[in-house]
């Protein structure tokens, strides 16, 4: 019996070495990682030392509160955002880690790996290393529903602006316009469906027995009602608006005069475009700018004002929370939560 405690204390032992080993590894990697791609950004912004400048031309009163009630709109939107999180989790991790306070730490993790690993991957792996739970693939799968959602309701939201741009700037006509308009809105209506009936498209999957290994994966969801759907679509919406208010804030920051509801569907149009358009995860933050250049330049000439607007965002709602995150990643245990098993 003593022989068989000792090997015992010496496999824990043994693990908790290797533990230490992996989180050294991991934790190395993604500070070497975020550090990469935060130089990798700097070295890549031709324009960074006119934007600073630029910048720092437009910091003064009142039109500074503009920028500040901006920046105060990214800790609310996480909030939103974690809140959502936490009432799709909740029915996947035990009742102890289903808190906000998890939640918060869930989505700044997801925006650290996310600076450096893309295609969504890192994101998805930030939210997964913050839980202890042996449910990897449901997290993984709810992850993916949460995104299709806020996809959704980003390309509902800004269908009618991008009609708006091809039919006004890229010259389209009317009838062609309204054709590609309404066939969009169709396969808009028909994911919305799907999103609130998930369970008639599991079903028509389960007739393909190659796909049985994902329908099982996917069934986690059909635990949510159309209720719970509902109120997580709510709060996406107060989300979006956030992220949109923010978007029209800085544009009156740097003096773009555009009205609010014009502003809106602008914006609306500019995440439609960026997200629909076959581009790597890395060449996001570059199509928002051209995009917003092309469209807000309509409005001013300002090319180095409209160009520092994309940048802001970036720095607001990826930059900063990627940085805070990398804290809360450093006092993970990493290993333990990837392996865990009980």
């Amino acid at each position: 019996m003593d022989k068989i405690r000792l090997l015992y204390h010496q496999a824990q032992k043994s693990i908790i070495l290797n533990n230490k080993t992996l989180n050294f590894i991991l934790k190395s990697i993604v500070v070497l990682g975020v550090g990469y791609a935060l130089y990798n950004k700097i070295a890549s912004e031709d324009e960074l030392p006119q934007m600073l400048d630029n910048i720092s031309t437009y910091l003064v009163f009142p039109n500074l509160y503009l920028l500040f009630f901006a920046f105060l709109l990214m800790p609310i939107m996480f909030w939103a955002e974690s809140y959502r999180w936490l009432l799709l989790v909740r029915k996947i991790v035990p009742e102890s880690s289903a808190t906000m306070r998890k939640s918060v730490k869930a989505m700044i993790s997801g925006q650290t790996l996310g600076m450096f690993i893309p295609y969504r991957i890192g994101k998805i792996g930030g939210r997964i290393v913050v839980y202890a739970t042996k449910k990897k693939w449901e997290l993984v799968v709810v992850t993916l529903f949460d995104g299709e959602g806020m996809k959704l309701l980003y390309d509902i939201a800004g269908l009618g602006g991008a009609i708006y741009i091809l039919y006004r700037y890229f010259e389209v006509d009317f009838i062609t316009s309204v054709i590609i308009g309404i066939i969009v809105f169709l396969i808009l209506m028909i994911r919305l469906y799907f999103f609130f009936n998930v369970k008639v498209l599991i079903n028509w999957l389960t007739r393909f027995s190659a796909l049985e290994k994902v329908v099982r994966k996917l069934k986690v969801i059909q635990e949510y009602n159309k209720g719970e759907l509902f109120k997580v679509l709510q709060i996406s919406v107060f989300r979006m608006l956030l992220n949109f208010l923010q978007y029209y804030l800085l544009l009156r920051f740097f003096h773009v005069e555009v009205g609010l509801l014009k502003a809106f569907v602008l914006i609306g149009a500019i995440y439609f475009f960026v997200a629909n358009l076959p581009l790597p995860a890395l060449a996001g933050l570059f199509a928002r700018i051209h995009i917003a250049l092309f469209i807000w330049s309509q409005f001013s000439d300002n090319v180095i004002s409209i160009s520092s607007i994309p940048f802001l965002l970036w720095i607001f709602n990826s930059l900063i929370p990627a940085l805070v995150g990398s804290i809360f990643v450093m006092n993970l245990n990493i290993a333990k939560n990837l392996s865990y098993e009980r």
